[in-house]
């Protein structure tokens, strides 16, 4: 019976609480043990009270016999010694059989005493757990939601990785169209002023942009800003290049030496004032002669502040005195894709 409500609590541990496998089929065969000693126990307790009962019937028997023997003693002195004994015998039986008794009361209640405080560990153990668990889970549940937002953030710098390679390729291809277009227009310009090659002419591409490049031998007199016949013809024929290509920018750079521009009264004050009005005349020529429209031609003048060759020598002063017309595809697509 004392036995019942840890059984009934187990049960409800088993039941209600998440202990491990192993400690519970390890409390429950302690436990198995346990009934079974405590039903031995029980079982010979009641022999144990059978034989109790039996020796009370004796002694009575016996007390009545001693009664009897009392009235004659001298007779039976020997009987009543022997039952004596006999008596003393069942008595000390009876003193081991209850000590016996006690000691397994003794042994059951430490037992179960142990089973108890196991039995308690283990659901602070089990509790424990579940709290760890509990916030293990919790955590796991913020991991999964970080992870979420950050695979949210991961598509998004995707989808604009992507995007940002579709325009980077627009671009390559818009820049690599351009290329093509200067590498063609500079082949043009070139068949077309070939016959010009020796006179001080030259076809370059820098900077993306196409730079015809004319010497003053081909275009003027020295000090002089109106052009010549030979460097007219030079003109004209790439005028008629440049009106096949409306997509086109144009622009008329001047440059001299470094040599000061000796006026002697004349309108032209400087090298400056000279690669103006050089460039000026480059202009015009290509916009009235060569019908050229003059909206997409700029002329600029720089003088001698971007020789090519050094100035010291004649070699190099005739080098930088020239007119370099560069041109330029228009690049409104590019321009518009940027600004988007």
């Amino acid at each position: 019976m004392r036995i019942l409500p840890l059984y009934i609590l187990m049960a409800l541990l088993a039941g209600t609480s998440c202990v491990t496998q192993r400690k519970f089929d390890d409390l429950k065969k302690d436990y198995d043990d346990l009934h079974k000693q405590n039903t031995n126990c029980n079982k010979r307790s009641g022999q144990l009270q059978d034989s109790l009962d039996e020796a009370h019937r004796l002694m009575r028997i016996q007390n009545a016999n001693i009664s009897e023997l009392n009235q004659d003693t001298a007779m039976m002195g020997t009987g009543g010694r022997k039952l004596n004994s006999l008596y003393k015998q069942v008595n000390d039986a009876y003193e081991k059989l209850l000590g016996k008794v006690k000691e397994l009361e003794s042994q059951n209640n430490l037992r179960s005493q142990e089973l108890s405080s196991e039995l308690l560990d283990a659901q602070k153990q089990l509790k424990e757990r579940e709290a760890d668990l509990e916030q293990r889970t919790k955590n796991l549940r913020q991991k999964d939601a970080d992870l979420q937002d950050l695979t949210i953030k991961l598509n998004q710098m995707n989808a604009d990785l992507l995007a940002r390679q579709k325009r980077v390729q627009e671009l390559e291809s818009v820049l690599n169209q351009k290329d093509s277009v200067v590498k063609a227009l500079k082949a043009t310009i070139s068949d077309a002023l070939i016959s010009f090659k020796d006179q001080g002419l030259s076809v370059n591409i820098k900077n993306g942009k196409v730079y015809v490049s004319m010497e003053d031998k081909l275009l003027f007199q020295s000090g002089k800003y109106t052009i010549n016949a030979n460097g007219k013809d030079a003109l004209l024929k790439l005028a008629q290049v440049l009106n096949q290509k409306g997509d086109i920018n144009i622009m008329v750079e001047g440059h001299t030496d470094n040599v000061p521009y000796k006026s002697n009264g004349s309108v032209i004050k400087d090298n400056l004032d000279l690669s103006v009005l050089r460039a000026t005349e480059v202009s015009r020529i290509l916009s009235t002669d060569g019908k050229i429209e003059a909206r997409r031609i700029i002329a600029a003048g720089r003088g001698d502040t971007q020789p090519l060759e050094d100035n010291s020598t004649s070699e190099g002063r005739a080098k930088n005195r020239r007119t370099e017309i560069i041109l330029t595809p228009k690049l409104s697509e590019l321009f518009k894709m940027l600004g988007d």
